[in-house]
């Protein structure tokens, strides 16, 4: 049996990475964040929210969109979802869940966010 990462494994592997990641398993429980992530996230909390439920921390309308992504990594549709948003200075944020698998079983979701500037996007 194959055993999932640890925070101090997962905080060498993510807490390099210039994006804000945030873990949450397959019962919605925020299981990790890395520093850029508690950061984005200090006003509700920071890394308070470790151990909290993540529908908690959405209005009903994101609640749903939650339970329909999770629901469609579960059913075997892997395909990372994609959010971007227009900040006011040109900048964008850029949203991805990725499904976290183990041993072919779901296991839950990352999240990654950044930072983006339009001239630096090159879309297809």
């Amino acid at each position: 049996m194959t055993r999932s990462p640890g925070k101090a494994e997962l905080s060498a592997l993510f807490d390099g990475l210039r994006a804000a990641v945030t873990v949450a398993d397959e019962t919605y429980q925020i299981t990790f964040m890395n520093d850029l992530a508690i950061a984005y996230y200090a006003d509700d909390g920071g890394a308070e929210l470790i151990g909290t439920d993540l529908l908690e921390c959405h209005n009903a309308e994101h609640q749903a969109v939650i339970r329909n992504t999770y629901a469609r990594y579960r059913a075997g549709d892997l395909t990372p979802t994609r959010y971007r948003s227009d900040k006011e200075d040109g900048t964008w944020v850029g949203i991805v869940h990725i499904p976290l698998m183990v041993e072919r079983q779901f296991r839950g979701v990352a999240e990654l966010i950044w930072s983006e500037r339009s001239d630096l996007v090159f879309e297809e």
